[in-house]
């Protein structure tokens, strides 16, 4: 099982030039059940204002609505979280946005990060593992 970044979905979404075409076959995996996945609400929120403010779609509702399609877990976002997060980003310099999916895929046990964000690499309590580099194979 693997946290799914809010970039993965960005990146697939928007047909990114380095990224768009295997953050997409890495979702359709996880739309055929073929791969296990985890979000948090953060998520959501995440890719709703993403595409509202860097991508002008003022109306993200029906991405919303299709990320929630897929068969994964979506973790809520607690106050227990948000102060893990808050320890995240004053531990390893990172955003308390970042420590938010941190926290979120340790609540469910996942030791995994799927994501392009090499800031990630700096936290010692889950590993980081770039789309580029992810290995169907192994999952």
């Amino acid at each position: 099982m693997i946290y799914v970044d809010t970039n993965v979905w960005i990146y697939a979404t928007t047909a990114h030039s380095r990224y768009g075409q295997r953050c997409k076959a890495i979702l359709e995996r996880i739309e055929r059940g073929e791969l296990e996945a985890v979000i948090s609400v953060q998520v959501l929120s995440e890719v709703a204002g993403v595409l509202y403010q860097q991508y002008s779609i003022k109306d993200p509702t029906k991405h919303v609505a299709a990320i929630l399609s897929y068969p994964m877990e979506i973790v809520d976002v607690t106050p227990d979280i948000v102060v893990r997060a808050t320890e995240y980003s004053r531990d390893y310099g990172i955003l308390p946005y970042d420590g938010i999916h941190i926290a979120s895929a340790l609540s469910s046990l996942v030791t995994e990060i799927l994501s392009a964000d090499k800031e990630l690499d700096k936290v010692g309590v889950i590993k980081r593992v770039d789309p580029l580099e992810f290995s169907f194979a192994e999952k």
